[in-house]
């Protein structure tokens, strides 16, 4: 009987414990990064600074460098740019110099921007299997502003 009583005290406890204790709140996701370079020719993002806001002066340039590996067949590419803040001049690829296979190395596609006015853009691109209408493997996005 002694036992009884002694677990049941022993759940009572436990529970009012638990009634008393305060919930944790969800912390807020941080901030994302702002890249500004005043005075920079070139300003350049990556992979690693998706969700940024990036700034930019009428004189600079923004340079997109997104990693990519061949052998999977997936291409980067733009799929939003709102006219009149940001052109597109042009892409490229760039392999990675230590590979002894070409046709096999990982490189990065570059995406090329020049400002045509003041104003805000989202800039999104897509990494999936060109011509396919199925759901992209990544999407990154960046803010940009032009002042």
């Amino acid at each position: 009987m002694t036992i009884i009583r002694t677990t049941t005290s022993l759940c009572a406890a436990i529970v009012l414990a638990a009634c008393g204790s305060t919930p944790v709140s969800p912390q807020a996701p941080p901030p994302p990064p702002v890249i500004d370079k005043p005075g920079a020719k070139l300003v350049g993002v990556t992979d690693a600074n998706a969700g940024a806001n990036v700034t930019l002066e009428r004189a600079q340039e923004l340079v997109v460098t997104l990693p990519v590996s061949p052998t999977n067949g997936l291409e980067w590419s733009v799929v939003d740019l709102a006219p009149g803040v940001l052109s597109l001049v042009g892409t490229r690829f760039e392999r990675e110099p230590r590979s002894s296979n070409i046709g096999e190395a990982a490189g990065a596609t570059l995406f090329h921007f020049k400002p045509q006015a003041v104003g805000k853009v989202t800039l999104t691109f897509d990494l999936r299997r060109p011509r396919s209408l199925l759901p992209a493997v990544q999407t990154l996005v960046y803010q940009v502003t032009v002042k």
